[in-house]
């Protein structure tokens, strides 16, 4: 008997036994198809984690602000009261005097109107150097230059939800909007930014809701339209104005991040250390703020996913294991409930190999046919979830081609027994046995 004449006498027995058949296939049905949908939400999670934190910056260190509660709240107002500030960045700056930029952030929250109704926006007060930190590209116009920052011009920048929101399908630059009372003119508008359907990082935000102003203004003018007790006077209002544009006091003003971009990624926890150490100096040992580190959350997915990985083969395997099992159990049935047709085969010429090497390829007819509906229904199941459940996930072609292969490999093991035992029969005996 050849290979071909094995297959079609393993399909024959299939077909005889369709339930039967069935339902030994269940388990590597299951374990196939469970190894190539989990594979594809970890591998869709794992490159939409990748493309946010490259979104970061594997080159840049955040700093931001972290809210003090509790017990150390009273000694955080007694030695650090203003949290984060402005002048941390200088410090940052003064001492980390390789880094490429050193990029302050103040968010505030507006009203901004074009026309009659206004919109509330976030306001982010920055420099010049955040457009290259974050990685965005000018679409419209240009971004904030350090002569805006220097002179604090009423400019703005929209991103580019924010352009769509305020101004539909037309040009916004050279038009004014009011934001918190101020009068700016648009400069620039932001090409969109790809964010993700759903966010893996809490750390990262979406930018196309921004606008942009000069970190000076947002330190000083909307500091002073926050306050609760308005001077009612211009001369009293004029002073006020002097006083929150002081060097000291523009210097202790809160501020919501600090950006450190350095060469490379391999500088960015040696550059994070300093930034610690300088700010537990400054803040008098209260960790009001805190440091991510994208290159290092890069490493921890990775590692994240290494050990995702490692789960679901081993539950995968355990499903296939349980098929194998059912696969032995029925291979050995098979056997004995065809003893004879064994006897006659080895009485007409056939030798123990032919014996094993027909039952090896019934086992593997089984396995590759369940191999292939679980392969079917990986990747429709994987589908399904991206559609339904919203969930971003990648088909692998190598899970597919090491989970059919797998199931190949649980034909052979498991189906070696029962043929190996089926070559043994003696065939005066098994023409006996009825």
């Amino acid at each position: 008997m050849n290979i071909l004449d094995a297959i079609q006498t393993g399909l024959s027995e299939l077909l005889s036994h369709k339930l039967r058949s069935m339902l030994t296939m269940l388990g590597v049905i299951f374990g196939v198809a469970a190894v190539i949908a989990m594979v594809s939400i970890g591998e869709g999670a794992k490159q939409e984690a990748l493309a946010q934190i490259r979104l970061m910056g594997i080159d840049v260190v955040h700093v931001r602000r972290a809210i003090v509660s509790g017990e150390l709240l009273d000694k955080a107002q007694e030695r650090s009261p203003y949290g984060l500030k402005y002048s941390d960045a200088g410090a940052i700056q003064a001492v980390c005097t390789f880094a490429k930029r050193v990029v302050p952030l103040r968010e505030v929250y507006a009203d901004v109107k074009v026309g009659e109704k206004p919109m509330p926006v976030k306001v982010v007060g920055t420099t010049a150097g955040y457009a290259a930190v974050s990685r965005s590209n000018v679409l419209r116009g240009r971004f904030l230059t350090d002569m805006d920052i220097a002179q604090n011009s009423p400019v703005c920048v929209l991103g580019a939800a924010a352009k769509r929101d305020l101004f539909g399908f037309d040009n916004p630059i050279g038009e004014t909007v009011k934001i918190g009372g101020r009068l700016l003119k648009v400069v620039g508008v932001m090409e969109p930014k790809e964010i993700g359907s759903a966010k893996a990082l809490s750390a990262l935000r979406d930018l196309n809701s921004d606008i942009y102003i000069p970190i000076t203004m947002s330190l000083v003018d909307f500091q002073i339209y926050s306050q609760q007790a308005m001077p009612t006077t211009l001369p009293a209002l004029r002073a006020l104005a002097a006083k929150m544009l002081s060097t000291q006091s523009r210097g202790k003003s809160p501020i919501t991040e600090i950006i450190v971009q350095v060469d490379s990624d391999t500088a960015t926890v040696p550059t994070a250390s300093v930034i610690r150490s300088l700010l537990d100096r400054s803040h008098r040992g209260i960790r009001d703020y805190e440091i991510i580190i994208p290159a290092e959350l890069l490493k921890q997915s990775q590692q994240t996913q290494r050990i995702f990985n490692i789960v679901m083969a081993a539950i995968a395997s355990i499903s296939l294991l349980v098929g194998g099992i059912g696969i032995m159990n029925i291979m050995l049935a098979t056997v004995t409930q065809r003893t004879r047709e064994i006897g006659v085969r080895r009485c007409i010429g056939a030798t123990k190999w032919d014996i094993i090497r027909q039952f090896m390829l019934e086992a593997l007819v089984i396995t590759c046919l369940g191999g292939l509906i679980g392969v079917a229904l990986g990747v429709g199941g994987a589908r399904a979830i991206s559609i339904y459940a919203h969930w971003n996930t990648v088909v692998s072609m190598q899970a597919i081609i090491v989970s059919f292969g797998v199931s190949g490999l649980v034909g052979v093991v498991f189906g070696l027994y029962p043929a190996v035992r089926a070559a043994s029969v003696d065939p005066i005996e098994a023409l006996r046995y009825s």
